[in-house]
This record gives structure tokens, C-alpha cells and sequence, in this order.
């Protein structure tokens, strides 16, 4: 069969093809978050999980099976960088005490592994460490280029992950950008009166209401007090990009809402 030959019969082809309007493509964002997105709080396992970038299901996509969507990584030629994996960076985010009773709030961040085996190792010291694990991480490659944090209270000893998730290391709030989370002080208490949340770098001011109608306002703060305590504010974390607050509503009222009331210029 000649060239001609093969051309005609394409053509012949193309003929009988309709060609019509071509389906909408679905459109996976994955970038600017809600403005106040809230910490689903787990009232009975005391854990809040943040779906903020996790896995993504594919179907009808190109390539899609529904199935999970891999993490990009990006790779130089430089070595890579050792991952943070016997232990978390912890920073104490805020501490008091209360009718006699201590209670303290700080988050464990660890860094993002940059490979299978990074990741396969910082599971495993994950586990061993204080029996965390990230709730969205079902096998070692969805954790590869992603930062894990764990926000714990400490209740008189009682020690409970409250706040868990795993985000791509650039990923970072901006503006007004905030993930807030309520819950009670002790793990008995009903009243959402202790309020935790990530903001931005630029963040200055914090408002959180009370549903009595007050409110508090939280400004940077860092070190410790002069009794040893942690006063409520807004701190930097070490390994993580943005700021952390802590407000814990006065006794006989509970959380209404909290917002980024002042920001850097």
C-alpha cells in the first residue's frame, strides 16, 4: 500500500467521525484555602483532621482511576537534605492553669521526607516516638514533600493528639488565610472553650468571639512568662511556615468564631 493509498483511507475515516462539543474538564484546585476554613473536631477521639490538601481522587481525569494522586516532589542535583526523623521540632504554644489544674498546648512538626525510603523511616520514628501518625498517609509515598504537624493538649498529665495533618512543604497560609479548631479544655469538658489555629507570617492580631458576646485579642508574643507560664498569642513553630494562636474563652462561655483582625503592611 502506497502513501496515496494510506492518506485516502484516513480521509475515508475522518469522514464518518462527528465531532461534538467537547466535555467541560473537572478542575482540581488545590491552592488558595478558605478564608476561615474550620478544624473538624472529633469530639469522641478528641482528634481534629484537616482535609486541606490531601489526596485527590482522579476519576474522570486523564489518566485518573479514581485512585490517589501522588505527591510532586521536586528534585535537584544537591544531596538531599537529613530528615528530621528520630523526633518532631516541638514548640510549646500556650499553658495555664486553671481551679488548680495545668494544662498546656504544643504541636510536633516534622519535616518533609524527600523520598520513599525518607518517608518509610520517618513513619516508623512517627510511631515509635509518641504513637503518631498521619491520618491521611496510608502508605510511605503519600507522605514523600509533605510537612506533618500534631497539636496535643495536656490536661494534668493527659496527653492527646487534638489537631493532625500533613501538608506539602510549601504550603503556607497568606493575608487573613486561617485553620481554627475548637474544643474543650479537659477532655471531659462539653464547651468549645479552647480555641487553636494556624495563620500566617503576617499575621499581627487575632480576634476570637465568645458566644456571651465578648471577645479576646491575641497580639505576637514569645518566651515565657515570668511565672514559667506561656501567655495566650499568636508564636512562630520551628519547621513550620506560618504562626500559631492559642485563646481559651472565660469560664461560662464557649468559641463563636475567631479572625485575622491585623496583619503586616
Amino acid at each position: 500500500m502506497t502513501h496515496r493509498d494510506i492518506a485516502l483511507l484516513l480521509a475515508d475515516a475522518a469522514d464518518g467521525v462527528e465531532v461534538g462539543i467537547a466535555p467541560t474538564q473537572a478542575v482540581v484546585r488545590g491552592g488558595r484555602r478558605r478564608r476561615a476554613r474550620r478544624w473538624a473536631v472529633a469530639a469522641a477521639a478528641a482528634l481534629a483532621i484537616v482535609g486541606t490538601t490531601g489526596t485527590v481522587a482522579l476519576a474522570g481525569l486523564p489518566g485518573g482511576d479514581g485512585g490517589k494522586a501522588e505527591p510532586a516532589v521536586t528534585r535537584s542535583s544537591a544531596p538531599l537534605p537529613d530528615v528530621f526523623q528520630d523526633k518532631p521540632h516541638r514548640t510549646e504554644l500556650a499553658s495555664g492553669t486553671e481551679d488548680g489544674k495545668d494544662w498546656e498546648v504544643f504541636v510536633d512538626v516534622w519535616d518533609a521526607p524527600r523520598d520513599k525510603a525518607q518517608a518509610e523511616a520517618q513513619l516508623t520514628a512517627m510511631a515509635e516516638y509518641k504513637g503518631e501518625w498521619p491520618a491521611s498517609v496510608r502508605t510511605a509515598a503519600d507522605l514523600v514533600g509533605k510537612r506533618t504537624y500534631f497539636v496535643q493538649r495536656d490536661y494534668e498529665g493527659d496527653t492527646s493528639v487534638v489537631i493532625e495533618n500533613s501538608l506539602p512543604e510549601g504550603d503556607a497560609n497568606v493575608s487573613t488565610d486561617m485553620d481554627s479548631g475548637a474544643l474543650g479544655l479537659s477532655p471531659q469538658d462539653k464547651p468549645q472553650r479552647l480555641v487553636i489555629g494556624r495563620i500566617a507570617k503576617t499575621a499581627l492580631e487575632v480576634t476570637c468571639d465568645w458566644k456571651d458576646g465578648t471577645s479576646t485579642v491575641l497580639h505576637r508574643v514569645s518566651g515565657p512568662e515570668a511565672d514559667g507560664g506561656l501567655k495566650q498569642g499568636i508564636r512562630s513553630a520551628e519547621g513550620s511556615p506560618d504562626r500559631w494562636f492559642v485563646c481559651l474563652a472565660p469560664k461560662g462561655t464557649a468559641y463563636k468564631d475567631a479572625r485575622v483582625t491585623g496583619l503586616d503592611q
